[in-house]
């Protein structure tokens, strides 16, 4: 458990309490272990953990002097925590104040402060990870332009309450397989195949060609026989003016002194003569320009010649003319709209026998933005080979750059955060992260994508880190929109509210309730912290702001009159309002519900987990569900209910934190909705912190959870886990001190925070594996 407060003298050995002690009086003196704390835990603690009784298997008695504090600090942060949380001393033993429990929590810390904040720093350690799905959606869109859903990838698993935990963030093999399918589906989107602008191309069988003469006459297979003097003709649509080349595949049968003579005419117009070869099929070209329209094409036999009865063998016999097909080609056409992910993989395309430098050129590029750091030369050409073997075996050059591109949206350089470390550091050594792993920390922290060209460039030039430019770079991406992507999953991580869709609210309890409200409740949410962050408000209007984004169903479900239309907009309410902030959002108030009833029991263990980050214990086994019961036919109010519920003796320290605080929020309904009256029984509203603050209502839990630090602290670990992608451990204590101390403290704003943050020692350095963190 870290320090409730920041502490003024954190790396001395001196605390200095507020008030005196219960049972005596020490002002403005240092605590000494001897005097003050060894004290207090004889008289409040030894009793159960000594010696001869050691409940919890903990004993105290061993403990004499400071020293012992920071060498065994499992044992002391549990202590500390147990005394937090009002879990020890029991509630039928003797009881410190709060002054001497006060000083006790704070002892306690400051001893492991010193040992945590001194000596060599501790960065921590960040498992090599996959991209997670929303990284992975973001990164294509960025990377190629593509705007892919990555429907077909399961969702990831969450630790420490995030989906982007290195710890979680494995590969299977059947999720190799799903990303393998992924890579062919995103550039067949991205390159297009039929990219190049496409000549025109007829092809018309020799039967096709018509003539009013029975000597012209189609053959079964396809061919035009000429057997006298004739002419055929078939009509054509050129697309475009231009010169087009006409091809014609003939044979002829020879009889008589000379060959067959075909004359081709294009438009009217007489072309050329040639003379045909006997039985040998051969093509004969010629060119010509037309203008865009409508055109005929004409073949003629010339010169029949027909004699049988000649003594000379070499004159007898019946010449003939065969045209078995005529091709034109014309101007290719405009070059095919592509999309920008095309023009953004094949700036250019390669003249024949240059394609291998080509792609290696445009590879080169590509890759250095996919992997996030310059490449190797031998990178590159492994993925220029991709291009040389689709072009060996028959396919084009664009074939060859989908199939390269593929190849790297599945390397593991891609799909993974690497962050390396240099083989000569010994294991558990500390090192820097070089200014690419930070970018791409920076990047993946705020947009949930790869680093964009300014923070590339700066990256380049060993820049990043120098003058101030990571807090520079961190305020510009907390403005721009793929932050949006950062926000959105954050607060909805962080408030749990992905659990909306887990909750099934019964409409036969809820009249008035509609599904679609779940979308807008969470948009609510999204919008709500969106204007907190972009608008560089406090993080204490996070529990209470004076203005939430409605639409006009979601502001009738709340009850809210003057709001018209589909689209959301900012609504302010009154100042009596008991909404405001996210303790009471509907998506909140939904998600930590049941579907037939509110449960203050989530919604309190939800304050302690998510606001104020003191999470209750596990339950004990068979503790027995609350007895349903009709809202109209109740015979006890719901708290009534759940006071009788938690009589049992190991369930009453954890609800007697919980359910306080749930029942603050007892005014809000299952859906969000207000209430004066749980079925036919008045709310009562009533309860009290830990630290002995009582509140009533909404209003007044806001302002309690206000007025400490607690809230903002919470806020900041998870803030900070989400950033590097790993639980806080103690060695990070310090630099979450500082990241809060340097933002404002409890006046923190989240750019303070952020800032705070890529800045910190875990942000930009790493511990190695190998050695016990």
């Amino acid at each position: 458990m870290y320090l409730a407060d920041k502490m003024k003298f954190r790396f001395s050995a001196t605390i200095f309490l507020l008030a005196g002690f219960t049972a005596w009086t020490v002002t403005a003196e240092p605590v000494k272990f001897a005097e003050h704390v060894k004290p207090a835990l004889s008289r409040f603690c030894l009793g159960c953990h000594n010696n001869e009784k050691q409940k919890g298997d903990l004993n105290l008695s061993l403990y004499v002097d400071k020293a012992n504090v920071p060498g065994d600090r499992e044992v002391w942060q549990k202590v500390a925590e147990q005394l937090e949380s009002r879990e020890m001393p029991p509630e039928k033993k003797p009881q410190p104040g709060e002054d001497v429990r006060d000083m006790l929590i704070k002892f306690i810390d400051g001893q492991l402060s010193i040992a945590d904040c001194t000596g060599p720093k501790n960065p921590g350690r960040v498992t090599i990870r996959r991209l997670n799905r929303e990284e992975y959606q973001n990164t294509i869109r960025d990377l190629l332009g593509v705007e892919y859903r990555a429907e077909e990838i399961p969702g990831d698993e969450v630790g420490y309450g995030f989906d982007n935990i290195g710890d979680v963030l494995s590969l299977s093999p059947m999720l190799m397989e799903k990303y393998l399918a992924a890579a062919e589906e995103i550039v067949r989107q991205a390159i297009k195949l039929d990219a190049e602008p496409r000549p025109f191309v007829l092809q018309v069988k020799g039967d096709k060609f018509l003539s009013p003469s029975k000597d012209a006459r189609p053959l079964e297979d396809g061919t035009l026989g000429l057997y006298r003097e004739a002419e055929a003709g078939a009509d054509f649509t050129a697309p475009r003016r231009g010169e087009y080349t006409v091809r014609i595949r003939a044979h002829g049968e020879q009889a008589g002194p000379e060959p067959p003579r075909m004359k081709v005419s294009v438009a009217g117009r007489e072309l050329k003569t040639f003379a045909v070869p006997n039985w040998k099929s051969e093509i004969f070209e010629l060119k010509t320009t037309l203008e865009a329209g409508t055109h005929r094409i004409a073949v003629a036999y010339l010169n029949n010649y027909s004699d049988q009865k000649n003594r000379d063998s070499k004159l007898r016999g019946d010449r003939n003319l065969f045209v078995h097909s005529v091709e034109l080609t014309g101007p290719p056409g405009p070059t095919p709209a592509v999309p920008e992910s095309h023009k953004r993989l094949i700036a250019r395309m390669p003249q024949r026998g240059e394609e291998h430098a080509v792609a290696r050129e445009l590879l080169a590029e590509f890759s250095a933005r996919a992997y996030r750091r310059p490449v190797a030369e031998a990178e590159v050409e492994r993925l220029a080979g991709f291009v040389d073997l689709a072009m060996r075996n028959g396919g084009g050059f664009l074939e060859g750059m989908q199939t390269a591109v593929q190849a790297a949206l599945c390397s593991p350089h891609f799909l993974f955060r690497w962050e390396l470390d240099p083989p000569e550091l010994k294991p558990g050594e500390a090192r820097e992260l070089n200014d690419f792993e930070v970018a791409s920390r920076l990047s993946y922290f705020l947009w949930n994508s790869m680093p964009d060209a300014e923070l590339l460039s700066l990256a380049g030039r060993g820049e990043l880190r120098r003058d101030g430019n990571l807090e520079r770079q961190a305020a510009r991406m907390l403005q721009h929109w793929r932050a949006h992507s950062f926000l959105d999953n954050f607060v909805d991580q962080w408030l749990q509210i992905r659990n909306i869709w887990e909750v099934a609210i019964d409409p036969s309890v809820f009249k008035k309730w509609k599904e679609e409200l779940k979308g807008m409740m969470k948009e609510e949410a999204e919008l709500f912290f969106r204007a907190i962050v972009t608008e560089d408000r406090p993080l204490a209007d996070l529990l209470d702001a004076d203005f939430s984004f409605l639409n006009e169903k979601l502001a009738r479900h709340y009850g809210i009159e003057g709001v018209k239309g589909g689209k959301f907009q900012r609504v302010t309410f009154p100042k009596d309002s008991p909404r405001g902030g996210v303790l009471t959002l509907g998506a909140v108030m939904v998600s930590t519900s049941t579907p037939t009833r509110t449960s203050p029991v989530i919604r309190g263990k939800w304050i302690l987990q998510q606001m104020l980050g003191t999470p209750p214990p596990a339950p004990p086994p068979d503790v027995p569900q609350l007895e349903e019961q009709n809202a109209v036919n109740q015979t006890a109010s719901l708290r009534q209910r759940f006071e009788q519920h938690r009589a049992r003796v190991e369930c009453a320290n954890c609800h007697n934190r919980m359910d306080p605080l749930g029942f603050a929020l007892e005014n809000f309904d299952a859906t969000g909705a207000w209430r004066d009256k749980d079925g036919k029984f008045p709310i009562d509203t009533i309860g009290k912190l830990p630290s002995g603050v009582s509140f009533a209502g909404p209003r007044d839990l806001k302002t309690a959870l206000k007025s400490g630090s607690k809230f903002v602290r919470s806020f900041t670990e998870k803030l900070m886990t989400y950033a590097l992608g790993r639980g806080l451990d103690y060695y990070d204590r310090c630099a979450l001190d500082e990241v809060i101390s340097k933002a404002g403290g409890n006046q923190s704003k989240l750019s303070g925070l952020v800032a705070g943050i890529v800045t910190s020692e875990p942000f930009l350095n790493r511990k190695t594996a190998g050695a016990a963190e």
